[in-house]
């Protein structure tokens, strides 16, 4: 039977319903996904499901293979220690640049969006809060191709697949971030510096850890 989306939006409403299926693992690593099946399914045409796909490839979520179609793409240790040196690299660098160059404003502001990683409750909430967190901490450096190269990196898509939707307890993420905070706030580039190693570090021993624990991908 047909799962019938609201037609209001509906690019957007096909996009988040996949997202979400392939955050959780459903379906799970390496499955194949079939454009045609997608649209019976969800009770619309292929044009919604092709935009969604397409956009998924675009954030990683998805491989496409010529001729043979659209694959969950695996998480595997490989996947998330390029993604987190690269990630450390461009946070490093924008902190080296924004440390002395960000306004109070902007660095307030930063603060703020750390107290809503506090506040968060639900995953949905969190995963919102952590990567508006660290969005915000890359524009400090007022380099917008910095800013969209680091938006388009995987790294955090790749743990909300570890997480499989569940609400992380996230008491030593809060810590880590304020000591980023602070180190802005305090104009002190080795503590920012440190700071942020410190957390990009404890992110991938933990996703290692967890794919080492499913037997070597998610």
């Amino acid at each position: 039977m047909a799962t019938l989306l609201p037609r209001a939006n509906l690019n957007d409403q096909v996009y988040e319903t996949l997202r979400q299926r392939i955050l959780t693992r459903d379906p799970g690593p390496g499955a194949k996904l079939s454009l045609h099946e997608l649209a019976a399914e969800l009770g619309v045409s292929r044009s919604p499901v092709h935009h969604a796909l397409t956009r998924l490839v675009s954030e990683g979520l998805l491989s496409v293979k010529a001729r043979r179609g659209y694959f969950v793409t695996p998480v595997n240790a490989h996947a998330l220690v390029e993604g987190y040196e690269v990630r450390l690299a461009l946070e490093l660098h924008a902190a080296e640049v924004a440390v002395d160059t960000a306004s109070d404003e902007q660095i307030g502001e930063l603060r703020r969006r750390h107290e809503a990683t506090v506040d968060a409750i639900s995953h949905e909430e969190w995963d919102a809060a952590n990567a508006a967190f660290h969005e915000a901490q890359v524009d400090l450096a007022g380099n917008g191709l910095l800013s969209r190269v680091y938006r388009e990196l995987s790294v955090n898509l790749m743990m909300q697949v570890i997480r499989g939707g569940r609400v992380e307890r996230h008491e030593h993420l809060v810590t880590e971030h304020d000591a980023i905070v602070s180190g802005f706030e305090r104009r002190d580039r080795p503590a920012a510096r440190n700071a942020i190693t410190r957390h990009v570090e404890s992110g991938r021993r933990i996703a290692l850890e967890a794919v080492e624990h499913a037997g070597g991908a998610l």
